[in-house]
């Protein structure tokens, strides 16, 4: 237990550090907002890469290799970043980080299904309060370590302090016993057989609409805490460290409280009219949020409350309508969401290049609308059956 909500807590302190750490890093580097994209893209890919692996890697290898395997990852890329010398080469490490990140996503849900036989809805909603927790305290502290008026401390010395952090969930994994439920996936059939289910998976149309829209829900999560830092640096000089570290850290303060107690909410008003209702309300904040301006910072905090149920309430949707396919379903789900949203954040780095500063985070609205459009196409699906 120590180990899987400890890693939650490690996962989201570890990558919203980059609330902070992504502004200093293009200052320092001098890079344009494209090859800021290139870079954002190129790890959410290392991400998305090793989600699929990490999926065929669990049934032949178990979960406890596959859970160090994240862990080493982390730990080579926290603790080499400090010596790069250049900007691809300290994205390098951070690509190490996030393919820690992609395993963490398989390895955390395949212990915790075994784990989890009891109270499974609480305990899950629990291991997600952790990521939040990590994630709001990370901005925050990552900000007072860089503040010039405090320790001063280089990006790269923020990335490198985290590492006792990773040393504390990796020794005690090494040396504890995981579910022995573990070794059943390897005996159920060969790496052939599951390779094939999961291209049949990538065959069928429905999950396709399943995964471009929890890919969009991604793209919207990702959008501020890698975007917005730079949208109120860029446009309206606020200091990355102070407010941009206060408007991340606040939005995850949001969207770890919804994730506490939005969920019984959800289950009355039901989870395709919860997701609809969230969206509709997402467009109005955005819309108010770019209207005001500089003012904007205390309004798109707002975001977070309402995109923290999308992951969970859509999951719970796809769980619901492949049944006993779920499991194949959803890891096809989640790497074409992956995919998706290495796009989007490209196309805003894109954006910003070409069409000005204002507009690649402000292009959330557009994606909003288009995220709209697919869940009303995703919701005629589901009401036709499995096709």
């Amino acid at each position: 237990m120590f180990i899987l909500y400890g890693t939650m807590f490690l996962f989201g302190f570890l990558e919203n550090i980059k609330g902070v750490s992504y502004p200093l890093i293009k200052n320092e580097f001098g890079v344009s907002y494209e090859t800021q994209g290139k870079m954002i893209s190129v790890l959410s890919f290392s991400y998305t890469l090793f989600v699929v692996l990490s999926g065929f890697m669990l049934g032949r290898f178990g979960v406890k290799k596959v859970y160090l395997q994240g862990l080493v990852f982390a730990l080579l890329g926290v603790g080499s970043i400090y010596f790069m010398p250049g900007f691809w080469a300290a994205s390098v490490s951070l690509l190490l980080v996030f393919a820690g990140f992609g395993i963490f996503e398989i390895g955390v849900n395949g212990v915790a299904t075994q784990l989890f036989t009891k109270k499974a809805a609480l305990m899950m909603s629990l291991l997600h309060f952790m990521y939040g927790a990590g994630a709001i305290i990370s901005p925050k502290a990552a900000g007072m370590l860089a503040d010039p008026a405090g320790p001063g401390l280089l990006w790269r010395q923020i990335y490198l302090l985290t590492l006792p952090l990773v040393l504390i969930i990796f020794v005690p994994a090494l040396f504890t016993k995981f579910p022995q439920a573990e070794a059943e996936p390897a005996q159920a059939g060969t790496s052939g057989e599951k390779t094939h289910g999961f291209i049949t998976a990538l065959k069928t149309p429905i999950v396709w609409v399943f995964g471009i829209t929890l890919g969009l829900m991604i793209g919207l999560e990702m959008a501020s805490s890698n975007w917005g830092g730079l949208y109120f640096q860029d446009v309206y000089q606020m200091d990355p460290t102070t407010i941009g570290a206060n408007f991340v850290s606040a939005f995850f303060i949001l969207f770890t409280l919804s994730r506490l107690v939005s969920g019984f909410l959800i289950e009355k008003i039901g989870y395709m009219r919860s997701l609809f209702g969230a969206v509709l309300i997402l467009i109005v904040i955005f819309t108010a949020g770019f209207a005001l301006g500089p003012l904007g910072v205390y309004i798109l905090p707002l975001l977070g409350f309402f995109i923290s149920i999308f992951w969970p309430t859509i999951m719970a949707v796809a769980m619901g309508y492949f049944g006993s396919d779920a499991p194949v379903n959803t890891a096809a789900i989640i790497a074409i969401a992956g995919l998706l949203n290495a796009l989007m954040q490209l196309s805003m780095g894109y954006i910003n290049r070409w069409i000005g500063a204002a507009w690649g985070y402000r292009s959330c609205l557009v994606f909003t609308l288009m995220l709209l459009c697919l869940l009303t196409l995703l919701n005629r699906r589901l009401k036709k059956g499995k096709s």
